[in-house]
């Protein structure tokens, strides 16, 4: 940093301390914040910190003047930069998901909700386009859901720039959250259904007089006042009901990915233009009947389609609401001497609360004042209260009040939970009974709501090699399609068929060739399937490991928190030598204050039971797999298991090793402790084995499944855990990279091999298997590691995802097979003849509602 930039940084704090250090702007929901030369500054937007970054990083540093520089111009020119508070606030509007890690990646994520995708092609043309422009990273457009996910840089491409690109193409994008847009789209779209399906039923009832003149003769006066009408009710249908497809077909023409769209665009207006052209011959030969018909049957398949995707992606939007919540944010009164908590000042779109909404939960709170705000404006350590009948609306810790809380729309979990103070609580459990008052923990992004809405949109858009060869065919078949199409009409034409007759099976062919049956046969089962295991309680990572899950042939279970409760008390402090326990405990504790592992944990907990006191070790070190050491009073602690000792060359006399064998025999686990290169005694902890473990592994072995159980623990206490849930095949003493290297070796026998883990040791081992489960919440590293993640600490939910994955294959392979046997049986058919086009569009949208009717059968299907 240059010496000219920190009075030109201290001058942009002073000129902008209650706003954006770079504008001077008011801070926002999409504040954010960043450690600059020494100095943390607050940007109302990313944009604003970027060009903060430029400027500071610029050769001759940041100029006091930093606001009349050319770059400041420039940016502010192109948008970077907000010119108002309107401004910033359209932007705090479109982007719902801001980077708060001062190192993260500059690309932003936009999420959007898109109006008016009718077929897979739509979506793909969408991806294509977006995909194209400058500054966008990545796009991905979800057909099923209506969504899409754009990665952009925000100082290349703006929000708005990207959903303008998007309604050029004849959709309409808006923010997400905007959910009024779904039913304004719903909407609209039975305001044309019920027009087009009013005109068309008088049509119908019209061109059956007309179908007369075809067994007795008409007079051009009668043909006349037959065809006007006609013609004057099929041209709202068309162009009013018919609008946003033939747009979209057109549009998608134009950019070279014809979609379904086009072939009934094409198909429609051929038969509606053929028709004026016969009705000024004076013919009664007119198929505006025809043209209507498409397009209201077209309509109406929409509809029940968009009922259906509604429901099958439900789930996600489940999540997306309730992440997205009113808090109930408690501040303390000036006049109150004790603060609850810090928060940040200034949020915007905060509403008192009636004073009789303030209940005091603890003393000295009485004067809290209660404001309710939206969730994106909470940070950490915020406090916000929960009564009888809300939702928890964030991730926080218990500060104040008891109650019962019911997670099964989050665990699957039926039972209820008792939650007091010091305990943790999750976003989207329900307060069945009590009252909380909660300190914030985890907001956004990395709430468990987040991270879980994150990581179903992550599956949503993974493709396994059926779906990316059906992608291909998709996209591929409708220019093939159009090229048939002519053939046909071309051929036809040469051997001199009527005109009429080339029209109707040229159009035929159109309208029953549309692949949609086949585009949506493998996404509706996948997000049918993934809503089902979150209903369950699982959150599927990557839908390929589901779609192995039903192949697996070996299963390796963690022992320590996925077979056990993972509920150790501490029984027993053995010390050699006359040691008082106390003594020893203050030792140990002073260590186990740097560490996160559960048996630290506990060890903290009697410590603080018995009021022992301690100061923190110096120079602690986390000993990978076998212990933990740290300097207490001149002296190097240690604490671990067998492997420690041996590694570091302590000496465990055979007495001893008795003692700790007969402890372990039980089913105990034993920490060594150790200083001055002796062994000084051990610990002993008490755990039990899951409730129902012992059926689970039984049913599983069943079905010709091996199980193996591995664990850090001693080869005693593994063993001896291993007999009561009756499993054949243990190993003790297994560092991390063991772990992984038993799953290597198994899959070197040809096994396809599941792990079932809990903590962040495993995480190796769950990247080797074929499929990586981890059971319960567990951390952030261990979700990366894991295919699908079991919320609620059940192993016997590996059984369900199996179960799941069976059906879930089983599906898709119908799904193909119905779609496939549709398209190759209605092409011939259309080309010889013996189909006409209303027929083609009921068994168009016939396929489709059978492929949607098969995927909607997954969850009532038995052992699912």
């Amino acid at each position: 940093m240059s010496e000219s930039a920190t009075p030109a940084l201290s001058s942009a704090r002073r000129a902008s301390e209650n706003g954006c250090n770079l504008c001077g702007l008011p801070l926002g929901k999409s504040r954010v914040a960043e450690k600059i030369g020494g100095n943390t500054l607050r940007f109302c937007c990313p944009g604003c910190r970027q060009v903060f970054l430029l400027l500071f990083n610029r050769p001759g540093g940041l100029a006091e003047n930093f606001r009349e520089t050319s770059l400041y111009r420039a940016c502010l020119e192109s948008g970077l930069i907000p010119r108002n508070e309107t401004d910033l606030a359209r932007r705090e509007e479109t982007i719902s998901a801001v980077p708060t890690n001062p190192d993260s990646t500059p690309a932003l994520d936009l999420p959007l909700r898109i109006e008016g995708m009718w077929c897979p092609a739509c979506a793909w043309v969408i991806n294509e386009v977006l995909r194209k422009e400058r500054g966008v990273l990545e796009a991905k457009v979800f057909f099923l859901s209506d969504s899409a996910r754009v990665k952009y840089l925000p100082h290349a491409i703006r929000p708005e720039e990207i959903m303008a690109r998007v309604s050029s193409l004849g959709y309409r994008a808006i923010p997400f959250n905007e959910a009024e847009g779904v039913s304004r789209e719903k909407r609209d779209l039975l305001k044309r259904l019920g027009v087009s399906a009013i005109l068309t039923a008088h049509l119908m009832m019209l061109s059956f007089a007309l179908y007369f003149g075809f067994f007795q003769e008409f007079s051009s006066e009668a043909v006349q006042y037959l065809s006007y009408p006609l013609c004057l009710l099929a041209t709202p249908v068309l162009f009013y009901g018919g609008l946003p497809i033939l747009k979209r077909g057109l549009t998608a023409f134009r950019h070279g990915a014809p979609s379904m769209d086009t072939l009934i665009s094409i198909g429609s207006l051929a038969a509606y233009f053929y028709s004026l052209f016969q009705m000024v011959q004076g013919s009664l030969h007119l198929y505006f009947d025809t043209a209507s018909m498409l397009i209201t049957i077209v309509l109406l398949g929409r509809y029940i389609e968009s009922q259906a995707r509604e429901r099958v992606s439900g789930g996600i939007n489940d999540l997306y609401h309730l992440a997205h919540q009113k808090v109930r944010l408690v501040t303390q009164n000036s006049a109150t001497s004790a603060p609850v908590l810090p928060r940040s000042p200034g949020r915007a779109g905060e509403a008192p609360l009636p004073a009789q909404d303030s209940p005091p939960l603890t003393g000295g709170r009485a004067a809290a004042r209660e404001r309710w705000v939206s969730s994106e404006a909470v940070l950490p350590g915020d406090v916000f209260s929960v009564l009888t009948g809300e939702i928890v609306p964030l991730d926080g810790k218990v500060i104040g009040g008891r109650g019962v809380l019911d997670e099964s729309m989050l665990t699957g979990e039926a039972r209820p939970v008792k939650k007091g103070e010091g305990d943790e609580v999750m976003a989207g459990s329900l307060l069945s009974d009590g009252k909380l008052m909660v300190q914030t923990t985890r907001v956004g992004a990395e709430s468990s709501l987040g991270q879980m809405i994150s990581l179903m949109q992550t599956a949503l858009a993974g493709k396994n090699p059926a779906e990316l060869l059906a992608d291909r065919i998709t996209r591929r078949f409708v220019p093939a399609i159009l090229l048939i199409a002519g053939v046909t009409c071309l051929t036809l034409w040469w051997v001199q068929y009527p005109a009429e007759d080339i029209l109707i099976r040229g159009l035929t062919v159109l309208v029953i060739s549309c692949p949609c049956a086949l585009g949506i046969a493998i996404p509706i089962v996948k997000v049918v399937v993934l809503g089902l295991a979150r209903s369950k309680g699982l959150l599927v990572r990557d839908p390929v490991a589901l779609e192995k899950a039903k192949d697996l042939d070996a299963l390796v279970f963690d022992k320590t928190g996925t077979l056990t409760e993972g509920r150790y008390s501490l029984h027993q402090v053995v010390t050699k030598d006359g040691l008082g326990e106390d003594h020893v405990l203050s030792l140990l504790a002073a260590v186990e204050a740097h560490s996160d592992h559960f048996l630290a944990r506990e060890v903290l907990r009697k410590v603080g039971e018995k009021g022992i006191t301690f100061a923190p070790a110096k120079g602690f070190e986390n000993l990978d797999g076998t212990g933990v050491r740290g300097e207490v009073q001149g002296r190097q602690v240690f604490l671990g298991n067998r492997l420690l000792l041996k590694e570091r060359g302590f000496n465990l006399c055979a007495p001893w090793d008795e003692k700790a064998k007969a402890e372990e025999s039980k089913g105990k686990t034993v920490v060594f402790f150790a200083w001055e290169k002796e062994v000084r005694g051990f610990l002993v902890f008490g755990d039990s084995l899951r409730r129902g473990v012992a059926e689970m592994v039984q049913s599983i072995q069943s079905r010709g499944i091996n199980v193996w159980v591995v664990s850090g623990d001693s080869r005693e206490t593994t063993r001896s855990i291993a007999f009561q849930a009756g499993i054949a095949h243990f190993r003790g003493l297994a560092l991390p990279q063991d772990k992984a290297k038993l799953i290597q070796s198994l899959q070197a026998e040809g096994h396809r091999v599941g792990m079932i883990g809990d903590g962040i040791n495993d995480g190796a081992a769950l990247a080797q298997a074929d499929v990586g489960f981890a059971c319960g919440a567990g951390s952030n590293i261990l979700r990366e590691a894991s295919d699908i993640t079991f919320l609620a600490p059940d192993p016997g939910r590996v059984l369900e995802a199996i179960d799941l994955s069976h059906r879930a294959v089983r599906t898709i392979r119908q799904n193909l097979f119905f779609a496939f046997l549709y398209n190759s049986a209605g092409i011939p058919l259309a080309i010889a003849g013996w189909l006409n086009p209303l027929i083609a569009v009921f068994a168009m949208f016939a396929s489709s509602l059978t492929v949607i009717g098969n995927a909607l059968r997954v969850p009532r299907a038995k052992g699912v």
